[in-house]
């Protein structure tokens, strides 16, 4: 068993991060919720721990960075076409609220500093859905 755990550790996951091509515009205080809660997953300005560099927790990071960013990215903003920013916006409305977002395996144990309070998910959720009525 612990031949198969290092030899794991040989199947690495890229790691790096693309450049920032536009941010999101948003007030300040909705900023650094979004940095602190979201931008891990859906910003090209992922910050990659220690622990992500250790299979096979390496690889299922990987893939969630991967489709969060594919989803949503803060940092491709402006290659949203105008008509998708208004779903993408009510779409962060609604997972805010339901508190499907951030997911519990990110915030528990390794990032519960991510974890929303009641403001701030009001804060997020209101700001989603006036920045999506104003598209």
């Amino acid at each position: 068993m612990p031949a198969v755990l290092l030899a794991m550790q040989l199947v690495t996951c890229d790691r790096t991060n693309p450049p920032v091509v536009s941010d999101i515009k948003t007030p300040d205080d909705v900023k650094v919720v979004l940095r602190r809660s979201c931008y891990d997953c859906h910003s090209n300005e992922t910050v990659w721990r220690w622990y992500h560099h250790i299979a096979p927790g390496s690889w299922l990071v990987h893939r969630d960075v991967e489709e969060g960013r594919r989803h949503l990215n803060f940092s491709e903003w402006d290659g949203v076409p105008p008509e998708k920013r208004s779903k993408k916006l009510q779409g962060i409305a609604k997972v805010v609220a339901s508190g499907d977002m951030p997911p519990w395996w990110y915030v528990y144990p390794m990032h519960p500093g991510a974890n929303l309070s009641d403001q701030e998910t009001a804060l997020l959720k209101g700001w989603a859905e006036s920045a999506a009525k104003s598209m």
